[in-house]
């Protein structure tokens, strides 16, 4: 039986008048529900995550409980995107928002809006007011863009000077994108530890207007808090590995995984990376036989941590055998903390380039040529790569 509704009388309006007065102006009282004089505090953010060209998630903390929503402006047209889970509006201090039916290389506006919840009561919960971040532009990829630059980093491990010096080199104007390659962590064990030894420095550096891609590593698959990564560099399809059409690149972000089976004892039997990789590269194969994108974009990149594959009951045979015909044009990953190159062979017929720790890539393509500039933490020219279109 549902609790009834309690009557509003004379009394009790003038009561609840006398309430707010004392507690001081908080808007005008036209909800049947007690809104205080008091507002949530952005902590963190708001970032761009995992940005397509239909999509994009919105991602921020707050210092209170609070609901959320993002308002979104494309000249005179305002929408607004409120989350909702099993039927009820999230409420706490992390805010995700997803953006959907957006407009291929469109150019937006967006706000992030958090409303104090200040006792989330079975029936007439307390509200508090709203705070807002200040107005953030960003712009869709598109398939139909004519160029792209996106930069690439690896390997942070918490290092946050290490990550002010990588973001610094960054020409941000230029860049459509930043991709971390993954083990931004030596393991996860709290959500502080999550933005102080990776996410602050680095949305520091991005802003609210450029987007964050993220291909995990298999550090990030460690640790008390590894479960809740997620949450905080989520993507639309809500998943680790995923495509992005990006002009003359179609972009590929695979999950490696673990680097070691199963049954290693360290894990305590508690991974099962064997299922998900099948079904990760069951998707790989449906998504190249269907992506007509990926079918006719001058060049394929394949983004992911490590660059063997990560460990495979088949050691990658399979995966390499569907990049090959893919026609993948190249492969960038870390794992290894140094830099090397390895040219197309008769086992691969992609590039294969891993990123070094304190390495900065700058990868810039055209419909004519794909170009990979490695950088040292110092600016030097550590190598620089051109690949022609295929004919």
């Amino acid at each position: 039986m549902k609790a009834p509704r309690p009557r509003t009388t004379l009394a009790s309006l003038c009561l609840g008048l006398a309430v707010l007065a004392v507690q001081g102006p908080a808007r005008a009282q036209s909800e049947p529900y007690k809104v205080f004089d008091t507002r949530p505090v952005f902590t963190e953010g708001p970032f761009l995550s995992a940005l397509s060209d239909t999509s994009v998630s919105v991602v921020w903390m707050t210092d209170a409980p609070s609901h959320a929503k993002v308002v979104l402006r494309d000249g005179d047209t305002v929408r607004e995107f409120e989350p909702q889970v099993d039927g009820l509006v999230p409420v706490g201090q992390r805010h995700v928002v997803t953006l959907e039916g957006l407009t291929p290389g469109k150019r937006y506006s967006y706000e992030a809006v958090a409303t104090r919840v200040v006792r989330l009561k079975p029936y007439w919960p307390d509200k508090g007011l709203s705070s807002s971040s200040a107005p953030a532009v960003f712009t869709t990829f598109s398939p139909q863009q004519k160029r792209v630059s996106f930069s690439v980093v690896t390997d942070t491990h918490e290092d946050t000077a290490r990550i002010t010096r990588l973001m610094k080199m960054v020409d941000w104007a230029g860049s459509d994108a930043l991709l971390h390659l993954g083990d931004a962590f030596h393991w996860i064990d709290s959500e502080e530890q999550l933005w102080a030894k990776w996410l602050r420095p680095t949305v520091a550096a991005l802003g609210p207007g450029k987007p964050l891609l993220f291909a995990r590593g298999n550090h990030e698959l460690r640790g008390a808090y590894a479960r809740q990564l997620a949450g905080y560099v989520p993507t639309p399809e809500g998943s680790y590995y995923y495509a992005r059409s990006m002009g003359p690149v179609h972009l590929l972000v695979l999950d490696t995984g673990e680097d070691k089976a199963d049954d290693t004892n360290v894990y305590a039997r508690l991974n099962r990376t064997v299922p998900y990789r099948e079904a990760e590269l069951a998707w790989l194969r449906a998504h190249a036989a269907s992506s007509t994108h990926l079918a006719s974009a001058p060049f394929r990149v394949v983004a992911m941590h490590q660059g063997d594959w990560g460990w495979l009951p088949d050691n990658g045979v399979a995966w390499t055998a569907l990049a090959n015909q893919a026609r993948v044009d190249l492969v960038i990953a870390g794992h290894d903390h140094a830099f090397s190159y390895h040219p197309p062979d008769q086992t691969h017929a992609y590039h294969r380039l891993i990123l070094g720790q304190d390495q900065l890539a700058r990868i810039d393509a055209t419909a004519r040529e794909l170009t990979v500039r490695i950088l040292s933490d110092q600016g030097a020219l550590v190598h620089a790569l051109i690949i022609p279109a295929r004919d």
